[in-house]
C-alpha cells in the first residue's frame, strides 16, 4: 500500500511548497532494503522518485530543472492519470512539521496500486498467455 502525503510549496503552481505529492512504498511485514542513489533526468511533471534512498518517494505535479539530477527517478505517472495526481493535490489537508518543514499531510491516506510496464509500454500482468 502506498499512502500518500501532500507536501506544498506556496510558490509552486500546484502546491504548497514542491509541487509534489509525497508518499511511502511499503509492504506488510517486510523490511525495504535501501535504493542505491542514480544520477537520473530532471524532474519533470509525472515523474516518480525516490526520496533518498526510500521507501519514500514523490510524484511531481511540476518540471523542477532546479533540483538538477538529485533524485532517482524509477517510475512515471501515465499522462492520462496526472489529473488524478491533481485531484488528490486538492483534497483535505492537515498542518504538520517534518524536521522543521512546514507539509500539508492528507487528513486520509490514499492508497495506490503500482503495476509495471515492459519496454514498450505495456501492463505486465505476470499472466503468461497461450
Amino acid at each position: 500500500m502506498i499512502s500518500i502525503l501532500h507536501c506544498s510549496y506556496s510558490q509552486a503552481p500546484f502546491g504548497p511548497p514542491f509541487a509534489i505529492i509525497q508518499g511511502t512504498l511499503e509492504a506488510q511485514g517486510t523490511t525495504f532494503k535501501k535504493i542505491p542513489t542514480e544520477e537520473c533526468p530532471y524532474i519533470r511533471r509525472g515523474s516518480v522518485a525516490w526520496v533518498g534512498s526510500g521507501p519514500e518517494f514523490f510524484i511531481s505535479l511540476a518540471d523542477h530543472q532546479e533540483w538538477k539530477k538529485a533524485y532517482t527517478v524509477f517510475g512515471s505517472v501515465l499522462p492520462e492519470d496526472m489529473e488524478i495526481a491533481e485531484k488528490i493535490a486538492q483534497l483535505p489537508t492537515k498542518s504538520d512539521v517534518w524536521n522543521n518543514i512546514n507539509v500539508s499531510v492528507l487528513e486520509k491516506p490514499v492508497p495506490l496500486v503500482v503495476q509495471r510496464l515492459d519496454g514498450w509500454g505495456n501492463l505486465n500482468t505476470n499472466v503468461k498467455s497461450d
